[in-house]
């Protein structure tokens, strides 16, 4: 009985995992929109500055790749945790 609790609370995390990299692949999704109205800014002042556009892309870009790579992995884990039946 306690391992089925168990089971059910690994499988509940996963979906959570599986859950909120789909809400972050969203909200770089709705990123990638404002990419074009990015305007450059101007560089003569002193102090701070808002990033370029190349710099805000090479970021967006940045994340989506960590984003894959992580998606990679869950994938593998899901592999090895429904070859061994959801047991932890």
């Amino acid at each position: 009985m306690q391992v089925q609790a168990l089971n059910r609370r690994a499988m509940n995390k996963y979906q959570e995992l599986h859950n909120a990299m789909e809400v972050v692949r969203i909200a770089l999704g709705e990123a990638a929109k404002l990419h074009k109205k990015i305007k450059e800014p101007s560089r003569e002042e002193a102090g701070w500055q808002v990033p370029s556009k190349e710099e805000v892309k090479a970021a967006y870009e940045k994340a989506v790749a960590q984003l894959n790579t992580l998606h990679n992995s869950t994938v593998e884990w899901e592999k090895e945790l429904v070859s061994r039946g959801w047991r932890v």
